[in-house]
């Protein structure tokens, strides 16, 4: 097989997710690189003139699952803010009536 070869530019964050990705697969990079080209024009071929794919009905339960997740750490994330800040306020109002009462000494 006559091969060439490719140069391609990547951060190097890039180069390390990269060289990481193929030393857990134990293979070589450009081994890697060459597989994920044939998965890509694979699933280009399969894809295109679809336009826009409609999720299939587990996709979409997964989505709504995932939503429905995110909402609710979103409210228990809202709740915990809510109670930082009234212990915050509270805080305040401890030190101001301890600098208020230190002031009246003086």
């Amino acid at each position: 097989m006559k091969t060439e070869r490719l140069i391609v530019l990547v951060s190097p964050e890039e180069k390390a997710r990269i060289s990481k990705l193929a030393k857990q697969r134990h293979t070589s990079v450009g081994t890697l690189v060459r597989t994920a080209l044939s998965r890509f024009e694979s699933d280009l071929d399969r894809t295109e003139g679809e336009g826009e794919a409609e999720p299939s009905a587990e996709q979409a339960a997964a989505l709504d699952r995932l939503a429905e997740v995110a909402l609710q750490s979103m409210e228990r994330a809202n709740s915990a803010l809510d109670r930082a800040f009234d212990e915050l306020e509270e805080t305040k109002r401890y030190f101001d009536s301890k600098r208020t009462k230190a002031g009246a000494a003086a």
